[in-house]
């Protein structure tokens, strides 16, 4: 018998290491889940102060304000999605059943990574909508330029053409 085979007898304890090896796990899952479930709560902190900002504003047009909050809608969804998520992980090792049923153990982790997916597919719908929604404002401000751009140019040409009229009436007509 070694000395780790004494040492276990002493403590009464299969192993210490499989002991420490447990805790870190344990703490491992809280650790992520928090670190997500944080995550989360940050997101929806800085979705409602945005909020409330863009509410403020007075000069957002109806099409922009609508825009506003549909985004709100799917970034306030994304975030409890997160919360969700990570309560979900820092629960992973609590649950009785994972250590009686590697069935529900797998179903969980399972659910755990299509939620994952689902979260990053609502991210990237997200994206899309406000490229798509840029795309559109940066078109309109483009066109509304292009308008300004002949207007003044219009407005060069009526005021060279008064100047040329004018010249052509002090030649015809000399000053004494």
């Amino acid at each position: 018998m070694g000395i780790s085979g004494i040492f276990n007898e002493a403590t009464n304890s299969p192993n210490l290491n499989d002991r420490a090896n447990r805790m870190a796990t344990d703490y491992m899952f809280i650790g992520v889940g928090a670190v997500v479930w944080f995550f989360g709560i940050a997101m929806v902190s800085w979705h409602v102060y945005r909020k409330r900002r863009f509410l403020s504003d007075a000069n957002i047009s109806p099409g922009e304000f609508k825009f506003l909050e549909q985004q709100y809608r799917r970034r306030m969804q994304t975030s409890a999605l997160t919360i969700t998520l990570g309560a979900l992980i820092s629960m992973f090792d609590y649950l009785p059943q994972f250590k009686t049923s590697p069935g529900f153990a797998a179903a969980y982790v399972m659910a755990l990574l299509l939620l994952s997916m689902w979260l990053v597919l609502l991210a990237l719908g997200d994206a899309v909508a406000s490229r798509v929604h840029m795309s559109q404002s940066l078109r309109k401000n483009r066109q509304t330029r292009q308008a300004l751009q002949q207007a003044i140019n219009e407005l060069r040409q009526q005021q060279a053409d008064a100047v040329k009229t004018a010249d052509e009436y002090t030649m015809i007509m000399p000053q004494d």
